[in-house]
């Protein structure tokens, strides 16, 4: 496994990783780490250090000579970084997967760290060499329905399912102890990359507007900063009741939302926030945690309607009296995660993760 930009924990590459580890396969991943380790049967080894994606991308041929020189059965490489090693291991004969995370045709439009008349034609760019190199590497994983005709027919999708095994709720289980939740507090969840887009100044006006009503409301901020806007929010009066916890390692992730009231995933419409399918909702249902989601037609017929309320994104007001709704209903509350748990019986990574090992069985026979 190739993905050098990616920490190793918590995300796809560690699921896939994992999967393989468990089938019998020997696994190493190159990811983000601060020293090689040998977790849950998968060795991690250092990705070479870079500050700043012109470093990363300078230091390219040091991942590719790691590849060369581990003489792998296969390449298993995530996210368009990896594309021109994808292409260079074909070159060498190698048997080669690339699993894109997103559809970077859409996401890279809203990147703000890349000036704005360039988006468009690095978007053009990303999507032309993903389809190219659908064509020459033996397999491609995608994890959205529409990507799939987009590249060849060497194409599978392979959705980001929620994995909770049994060891990560014991170990959440004990990590639950040691946060504090007041019971006199109606407890709010959002996990996953901060941006405006991500809803982080809708989330906080309507925390100001629920404490402003009597709800005691406070929201558990967990994840990254992906673009300036936390100075920003800091500004905003409803921020005294947002706990920011930061990026947390997904244990820890899984211990807060098995004690919030509710979780949060209030994205705005844009790029392709509507059609891709983000994991923090199903982890949400996964742990029995009723939410408040963007209304976006893909997600709501994906989990059936049932699991929480859905309402028109951007709008603090609409939020709010979703939120208000469950405060006082909590009934509704009991409702809605009883049909996540039941979603969650039928959708999650231990049947996803059979997609992946037939890829493996076929480009290995």
């Amino acid at each position: 496994m190739l993905a050098p930009v990616l920490r190793s924990w918590g995300n796809r590459v560690v699921r896939e990783a994992e999967s393989l580890s468990e089938t019998g396969y020997s696994v190493t991943a190159m990811m983000r780490c601060d020293h090689s380790i040998t977790r849950n049967g998968v060795s991690y080894v250092c990705a070479p250090l870079a500050r700043g994606r012109l470093q990363r991308f300078i230091k390219l041929p040091l991942v590719l000579w790691f590849a060369i020189r581990f003489r792998a059965d296969v390449y298993h490489l995530h996210n368009p970084d990896m594309l021109p090693l994808a292409f260079c291991l074909r070159l060498l004969g190698k048997k080669v997967i690339y699993d894109t995370h997103e559809d970077y045709s859409r996401r890279l439009l809203m990147r703000e760290w890349i000036p704005y008349f360039l988006r468009k034609p690095l978007s053009i760019l990303i999507s032309f060499s993903e389809r190219f190199i659908s064509n020459v590497v033996s397999a491609v994983l995608v994890t959205q329905d529409h990507q799939v005709a987009k590249f060849s027919k060497r194409t599978r999708l392979l959705r980001n399912a929620p994995y909770i095994p049994f060891r990560v709720k014991k170990e959440v289980e004990s990590l639950r102890i040691g946060i504090n939740s007041e019971a006199d507090v109606y407890r709010l969840v959002y996990a996953g990359g901060i941006s405006k887009e991500r809803g982080l100044f809708i989330m906080t006006e309507a925390l100001y507007a629920l404490n402003a009503q009597g709800v005691p409301a406070r929201l558990w901020l967990i994840g990254p900063e992906l673009s300036p806007c936390l100075d920003e929010a800091k500004k905003l009066p409803g921020w005294e009741f947002v706990d920011y916890i930061g990026l947390q390692p997904h244990e820890v992730v899984f211990s807060y939302m098995s004690k919030a009231d509710v979780g949060l995933v209030v994205l705005e419409d844009v790029g392709d926030h509507a059609s891709a399918r983000p994991s923090k909702l199903f982890e949400y249902m996964a742990w029995g945690l009723p939410f408040v989601a963007s209304d976006f037609g893909c997600w709501k017929s994906f989990v059936g309607g049932k699991g929480g309320l859905w309402i028109q994104p951007g709008s603090a007001t609409l939020l709010s009296d979703a939120l208000r709704f469950l405060y006082y209903n909590t009934e509704e509350r009991a409702v809605l995660s009883n049909e996540g748990k039941k979603f969650f019986s039928d959708f999650n990574w231990e049947r996803e993760s059979e997609v992946l090992l037939e890829v493996y069985r076929s480009i290995l026979s």
